[in-house]
């Protein structure tokens, strides 16, 4: 099959089993700019702020869609110009993946338009042709293909030959790298690169299609702060270039820093088109939730004198070498580091998740080594940092996803199994309204018809009934929104205050200084330092994290 590309003229041969030649392959890392303050201001990248065209790139108009009886989006109309940022905001299930799934075309409205540099956006192919594009947040690639065959994958067309031209390939990708600032060639296999050089090929896919506009959808949610401080400056140099961008987040000092208007979502209905300039963080955070919140972090309760969990020289099977640290019953341990510093293979280390060295004690017992339904029987929980592929049942119903840690509570005639469904329900019930799970079709429902936060409510609710003495939690509030935040951070200190330890693992500096009593900091797979809540600056823990002394 011969396909042609429709993009710079370009005749790209794509092969059916041969590989392309893959010589001089240039992996490099990002860049060394180190930006952990990130309202760094409008336009941090350097470039010339842009001049807003009047010209309307995106137009959303009146636009109404149901699943079922269940309405997500309620006659929503806002525009976006050339060289404009807006961003989209909202809590989880607020409207505003519809929104971008309708502009994006992979979605139809029940009623309503959306305009595309004044033409009507049709679904799929026909949406890309009209001139936009968008950047998942999970990303859509091919793990064994090159980075140019990603980025041109979408732009081909069949014909009858057979053969590849790699060399063209490369030359129409190596500008489109260089304009994202990629460390790394058009023959770099994509399965080798980082979560955020993917995220780099996935806005590079994007733009070699000459787009009008670009939604962005949580571009940053899986990525650490050099990276995500990269994806910034992109977006900045793209309003600068006149490209029109919808930004969508959940860190709100994003928002701040680059968007011109918001624009905001609850329960389906737009309640807010308003410049940035003019909101502060609480008045957003009301906006979002319809309530105002909280201001910072639930006051912790004092640690017990009684040690809950013992590590001493932890080593696994791949980076963590010679870890040592204690925690106290009642006491929130955060253990801060950058991406790939070691500190989910503590967690998973510690869990059995993984081979070890060295000892463990749980309330002065020695822990068994790899064996997950030991530390489970330790009172040890777990809540994965990847909540869809290992904390709940997508397809099956969500009262499974909560009882599963704890079936001997709710099975009869064991040592047989079988399931009390009557027990069942009403342990998922209680779970559900301890933590404040919000499910539309209830228990019975899937898994993955719950927002992310109520997703993240289930990963942590099915541990509860068997009171943990040790809730580890790697990332627990990844992809959930300011509201669902701060009710898991309410949960985490009525459970400390309970007498739980908790070891908290978060990329954001903010949350793991807010919440913890101390703070571990990883760096290459050690831990390099322990500081006390005194002491626990963001700039004693980036030195730390970065491998400077203490």
């Amino acid at each position: 099959m011969r396909f042609t590309a429709s993009t710079s003229g370009l005749n790209v041969l794509q092969h059916s089993r041969r590989r392309i030649h893959r010589s001089g392959t240039s992996q490099g890392s990002l860049p060394d700019e180190w930006r952990f303050g990130l309202m760094g201001g409008p336009h941090a990248c350097g470039c010339e702020p842009s001049v807003v065209s009047p010209v309307a790139a995106i137009t959303v108009s009146r636009l109404s869609k149901s699943f079922g009886g269940v309405v997500a989006v309620d006659d929503v109309s806002f525009t976006v110009s050339n060289g404009e940022v807006v961003a989209l905001a909202g809590e989880n299930g607020a409207g505003k993946s519809t929104i971008k799934n309708i502009i994006g075309g992979t979605l139809r409205p029940d009623s309503g338009h959306v305009g595309i540099g004044g033409e009507g956006a049709h679904a799929g192919a026909g949406a890309r042709h009209s001139g936009v594009a968008t950047v998942h947040q999970e990303t859509s690639l091919f793990p064994d293909l090159t980075v140019a065959e990603n980025i041109f994958i979408g732009h081909l067309r069949s014909s009858r030959a057979m053969t590849v031209r790699p060399a063209a390939l490369r030359r129409a990708t190596a500008p489109i790298l260089q304009r994202v600032g990629a460390g790394f060639g058009p023959d770099a296999v994509v399965r080798e690169l980082s979560a955020g050089q993917r995220q780099l090929v996935e806005i590079a896919k994007a733009l070699a299609a000459e787009p009008r506009a670009i939604v962005f959808d949580e571009p940053t949610a899986s990525l650490n702060l050099a990276e995500r401080e990269l994806i910034m400056r992109i977006v900045e140099q793209l309003s600068s270039d006149g490209v029109a961008v919808l930004y969508i987040t959940h860190y709100l000092e994003e928002i701040f820093r680059l968007s011109r208007r918001v624009v905001v979502m609850r329960d389906g209905r737009l309640v807010a088109d308003r410049p940035t300039g003019e909101l502060d963080r609480p008045t957003l955070e009301s906006l979002m939730v319809g309530r105002e919140l909280a201001q910072g972090y639930p006051e912790l309760p004092e640690p017990q004198p009684e040690i809950a969990l013992s590590v001493r020289d932890l080593s696994d099977d791949s980076r963590v070498e010679g870890i040592s640290f204690d925690i106290a019953r009642g006491e929130i341990f955060g253990l801060a580091g950058l991406m790939g510093s070691g500190r989910t293979e503590v967690a998973r280390a510690i869990f059995g998740l993984a081979g070890r060295a060295g000892q463990i004690e749980v309330a002065g017992r020695p822990l068994r080594r790899g064996d997950v339904r030991a530390s489970i029987g330790a009172g040890i929980a777990f809540v994965t940092e990847d909540r869809r592929h290992e904390g709940l049942f997508l397809e099956r119903p969500i009262r499974e996803s909560l009882s599963i840690v704890d079936l001997d509570s709710v099975c009869r005639l064991r040592p047989f199994g079988w399931l009390d469904n009557t027990a069942e329900r009403h342990l998922t019930r209680e779970l559900a309204t301890t933590v404040g799970l919000t499910a539309r079709g209830g228990l019975d429902a899937g898994g993955g018809s719950l927002s992310g936060g109520n997703q993240q409510k289930v990963v942590l609710a099915k541990w509860l009934s068997r009171r943990p003495q040790l809730i580890i939690l790697d990332e627990p509030t990844r992809g959930i929104d300011v509201g669902a935040k701060a009710e898991i951070y309410r949960h985490l200190a009525d459970f400390a205050r309970a007498g739980s330890a908790i070891l908290l693992i978060s990329s954001e500096m903010e949350e793991v200084l807010g919440l913890s009593h101390r703070v571990g900091v990883m760096h290459d797979g050690r831990l390099v330092g322990i500081l006390d809540r005194s002491q626990a600056t963001q700039e004693a823990v980036i030195r730390l994290a970065t491998g400077g002394a203490r």
